[in-house]
């Protein structure tokens, strides 16, 4: 069973996350968290109304505190910019922290099981700021286990490349682009395009 904590200064703004989440708990400091928590335990920070003055610093010691836990941030106010740095910092989630209950429910149940949760209204955007924030890491270890194609292919969509620009780039058709990705995705262990940039890439500001 899953335990969710939710860590915010302003308890009286997650009426619908309390609504998902009834058995969850509300806390306002990292201490007020157990270190020995059984199971899986998903962690909720809520951006902007955190003891920590970035989002950054809070999922680090979160991370510090339960290195088996996974985080999601919930925005009241979310942008692409704190997307990137949080999924880029180690969170499994992003969301807005008034998304309905059902919603909630779903992130949770896509993060507890491995994946990464942006939410659509937010993907294209973040794709498309990944590639100016991000640069793809030609020697990246994990590159070594694709094949010549492959490893062409994972570096343009690492640069924010759609399937239709990489086939042209490459000159091959989009079905084989999607073949590719799918042989990519289960040699590298990730489960789509965002986590494909992120395995592959590194912050230009040197985070």
């Amino acid at each position: 069973m899953t335990a969710h904590i939710c860590l915010s200064l302003r308890p009286e703004h997650l009426n619908r996350w309390r609504q998902a989440f009834p058995a969850g708990t509300v806390v306002d400091a990292l201490s007020s968290i157990s270190r020995t928590a059984e199971g899986m335990t998903l962690i909720w920070l809520h951006a902007g109304k955190l003891p920590q003055a970035h989002i950054d610093e809070a999922i680090r010691a979160v991370r510090e505190l339960l290195s088996e836990a996974r985080t999601v941030v919930i925005s009241s106010t979310p942008t692409q910019q704190e997307a990137l740095l949080a999924l880029n910092t180690g969170a499994s989630g992003y969301c807005h922290a008034q998304a309905t209950p059902q919603l909630l429910q779903q992130v949770a149940t896509v993060v507890t099981n491995g994946g990464l949760w942006i939410g659509p209204e937010l993907m294209t955007r973040v794709m498309v700021a990944a590639a100016s924030f991000f640069t793809p890491v030609t020697d990246h270890p994990g590159l070594e286990q694709l094949t010549l194609r492959e490893n062409e292919v994972a570096l343009a969509v690492g640069r924010g490349a759609s399937n239709k620009e990489v086939a042209e780039q490459l000159e091959i058709t989009e079905r084989t682009v999607k073949a590719h990705l799918g042989a990519i995705f289960e040699k590298l262990g990730v489960r789509d395009r965002l986590q494909l940039v992120l395995f592959l890439s590194r912050s230009k500001s040197g985070q």
